[in-house]
Protein backbone atom coordinates (compact mmCIF):
# COMPACT_ATOMS: atom_id res chain seq x y z
CA UNK A 1 0.00 0.00 0.00
CA UNK A 2 1.40 3.24 -1.31
CA UNK A 3 1.77 5.62 2.35
CA UNK A 4 1.10 9.18 0.42
CA UNK A 5 -2.16 7.18 -0.83
CA UNK A 6 -3.46 8.16 -4.34
CA UNK A 7 -3.12 12.32 -3.74
CA UNK A 8 0.07 12.54 -4.07
CA UNK A 9 1.04 13.85 -7.51
CA UNK A 10 4.11 15.87 -9.12
CA UNK A 11 3.49 16.17 -12.96
CA UNK A 12 6.03 17.92 -15.33
CA UNK A 13 4.69 21.24 -16.21
CA UNK A 14 5.01 22.57 -19.84
CA UNK A 15 7.79 25.69 -19.84
CA UNK A 16 5.93 27.08 -22.61
CA UNK A 17 2.54 27.95 -20.48
CA UNK A 18 4.23 29.65 -18.07
CA UNK A 19 3.01 33.45 -17.89
CA UNK A 20 6.07 35.73 -19.41
CA UNK A 21 6.68 38.21 -16.61
CA UNK A 22 8.04 40.66 -18.99
CA UNK A 23 4.70 40.53 -20.18
CA UNK A 24 3.79 43.34 -17.40
CA UNK A 25 3.27 46.92 -17.70
CA UNK A 26 6.08 47.85 -14.91
CA UNK A 27 5.11 51.26 -13.13
CA UNK A 28 8.37 53.71 -13.56
CA UNK A 29 9.69 55.38 -10.50
CA UNK A 30 9.67 59.32 -10.41
CA UNK A 31 11.52 61.66 -11.57
CA UNK A 32 12.56 63.25 -8.74
CA UNK A 33 14.95 60.18 -8.05
CA UNK A 34 16.64 60.92 -10.94
CA UNK A 35 17.17 64.33 -10.04
CA UNK A 36 18.45 62.97 -6.61
CA UNK A 37 21.26 60.63 -8.20
CA UNK A 38 22.00 63.79 -10.14
CA UNK A 39 22.45 66.18 -6.96
CA UNK A 40 23.96 63.49 -5.27
CA UNK A 41 26.51 62.71 -8.33
CA UNK A 42 26.95 66.76 -8.74
CA UNK A 43 28.19 67.35 -4.98
CA UNK A 44 30.79 64.53 -5.70
CA UNK A 45 31.94 66.03 -8.63
CA UNK A 46 32.09 69.04 -6.56
CA UNK A 47 34.64 67.87 -4.09
CA UNK A 48 36.48 66.08 -6.85
CA UNK A 49 37.25 69.69 -8.48
CA UNK A 50 37.99 71.14 -5.30
CA UNK A 51 40.59 68.33 -4.32
CA UNK A 52 41.82 69.05 -8.27
CA UNK A 53 42.04 72.59 -6.91
CA UNK A 54 43.90 72.09 -4.27
CA UNK A 55 46.67 69.84 -6.02
CA UNK A 56 46.67 72.14 -8.92
CA UNK A 57 47.71 74.82 -6.30
CA UNK A 58 50.36 73.15 -4.25
CA UNK A 59 51.60 70.32 -6.27
CA UNK A 60 50.23 70.09 -9.89
CA UNK A 61 51.69 71.84 -13.05
CA UNK A 62 49.15 73.39 -15.90
CA UNK A 63 49.91 70.81 -17.85
CA UNK A 64 48.63 68.04 -15.36
CA UNK A 65 45.59 69.92 -14.03
CA UNK A 66 44.01 70.24 -17.44
CA UNK A 67 44.35 66.27 -17.71
CA UNK A 68 43.26 65.78 -14.55
CA UNK A 69 40.28 67.89 -15.22
CA UNK A 70 39.54 66.18 -18.62
CA UNK A 71 39.61 62.81 -16.84
CA UNK A 72 37.47 64.25 -14.15
CA UNK A 73 34.89 65.70 -16.83
CA UNK A 74 34.84 62.51 -18.82
CA UNK A 75 34.32 60.24 -15.91
CA UNK A 76 31.25 63.01 -14.66
CA UNK A 77 29.60 63.04 -17.60
CA UNK A 78 29.98 59.30 -17.77
CA UNK A 79 28.48 59.20 -14.35
CA UNK A 80 25.23 61.38 -15.21
CA UNK A 81 24.79 59.26 -18.22
CA UNK A 82 24.41 56.42 -15.92
CA UNK A 83 22.42 57.97 -13.63
CA UNK A 84 19.74 59.15 -16.88
CA UNK A 85 19.79 55.18 -18.05
CA UNK A 86 19.72 53.62 -14.22
CA UNK A 87 16.76 55.67 -13.67
CA UNK A 88 14.93 54.14 -17.19
CA UNK A 89 15.57 50.75 -16.22
CA UNK A 90 13.88 50.63 -12.81
CA UNK A 91 10.36 49.57 -12.85
CA UNK A 92 8.00 47.64 -10.17
CA UNK A 93 4.27 45.90 -10.73
CA UNK A 94 2.34 44.35 -8.43
CA UNK A 95 0.38 41.40 -9.17
CA UNK A 96 -2.11 39.27 -7.61
CA UNK A 97 0.70 37.19 -6.11
CA UNK A 98 3.67 38.72 -6.18
CA UNK A 99 6.08 41.54 -6.76
CA UNK A 100 8.21 42.48 -9.41
CA UNK A 101 11.42 44.72 -9.50
CA UNK A 102 13.38 45.34 -11.99
CA UNK A 103 16.81 47.61 -12.82
CA UNK A 104 19.85 47.56 -14.53
CA UNK A 105 20.43 48.31 -18.53
CA UNK A 106 23.57 46.81 -19.18
CA UNK A 107 23.00 43.80 -16.63
CA UNK A 108 19.65 43.50 -16.32
CA UNK A 109 17.73 42.29 -12.81
CA UNK A 110 14.45 41.21 -12.04
CA UNK A 111 13.18 39.79 -8.09
CA UNK A 112 10.22 38.39 -8.48
CA UNK A 113 8.76 37.74 -4.73
CA UNK A 114 5.42 35.91 -3.67
CA UNK A 115 3.76 37.81 -1.05
CA UNK A 116 3.85 34.62 1.02
CA UNK A 117 7.87 34.87 1.28
CA UNK A 118 7.38 38.62 2.74
CA UNK A 119 8.16 39.13 6.28
CA UNK A 120 7.31 42.71 6.70
CA UNK A 121 8.04 46.07 4.16
CA UNK A 122 9.13 49.61 5.50
CA UNK A 123 9.32 52.60 3.81
CA UNK A 124 12.61 55.16 5.00
CA UNK A 125 13.37 58.48 3.88
CA UNK A 126 16.65 60.19 3.55
CA UNK A 127 17.13 64.18 3.67
CA UNK A 128 17.25 64.54 -0.22
CA UNK A 129 14.04 62.22 -0.28
CA UNK A 130 12.24 64.64 1.72
CA UNK A 131 13.34 67.74 -0.02
CA UNK A 132 12.22 66.31 -3.47
CA UNK A 133 8.99 64.37 -2.08
CA UNK A 134 10.21 61.34 -2.78
CA UNK A 135 10.57 57.72 -0.23
CA UNK A 136 12.29 54.04 -0.71
CA UNK A 137 9.98 51.13 -0.22
CA UNK A 138 11.98 48.05 1.38
CA UNK A 139 10.59 44.66 1.17
CA UNK A 140 12.14 42.17 3.61
CA UNK A 141 11.66 38.36 2.79
CA UNK A 142 12.16 35.15 4.56
CA UNK A 143 14.96 34.32 1.51
CA UNK A 144 17.53 36.43 3.32
CA UNK A 145 18.96 39.42 2.11
CA UNK A 146 19.86 38.36 -0.85
CA UNK A 147 16.10 38.41 -2.08
CA UNK A 148 15.26 41.51 -0.34
CA UNK A 149 14.55 44.53 -2.43
CA UNK A 150 14.61 48.08 -1.75
CA UNK A 151 12.48 50.32 -4.51
CA UNK A 152 13.86 54.31 -4.80
CA UNK A 153 11.58 57.26 -6.52
CA UNK A 154 8.37 56.85 -5.14
CA UNK A 155 6.50 59.36 -4.09
CA UNK A 156 5.05 59.07 -0.31
CA UNK A 157 1.18 58.00 -1.11
CA UNK A 158 2.75 54.99 -3.78
CA UNK A 159 4.87 53.85 -1.24
CA UNK A 160 2.42 53.96 1.69
CA UNK A 161 -0.45 52.29 -0.42
CA UNK A 162 2.09 49.66 -1.62
CA UNK A 163 3.44 49.05 2.21
CA UNK A 164 -0.45 48.80 3.09
CA UNK A 165 -1.55 46.19 0.23
CA UNK A 166 1.82 44.11 1.16
CA UNK A 167 0.53 44.10 4.82
CA UNK A 168 -3.38 43.06 3.53
CA UNK A 169 -1.19 40.82 1.54
CA UNK A 170 0.64 39.00 4.12
CA UNK A 171 -2.26 39.43 6.77
CA UNK A 172 -4.60 37.48 4.21
CA UNK A 173 -1.99 34.61 3.36
CA UNK A 174 -1.47 34.23 7.06
CA UNK A 175 -5.09 32.88 7.44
Amino acid sequence: MDPLGDSFRNRQIDIASLPDYEAVDFTIVSENYLQKINIQTGIFMLVCMFITGILWFFFLDPTQSILLLCVISLYFMFRFWNNYKLYKSLGFAIRERDVIYKRGYIFNKTTVIPFNRVQHASISRDIWDKLLGISSLKIFTAGGSGSDIGIPGLLPETALKLKEALAHKIVQDDF
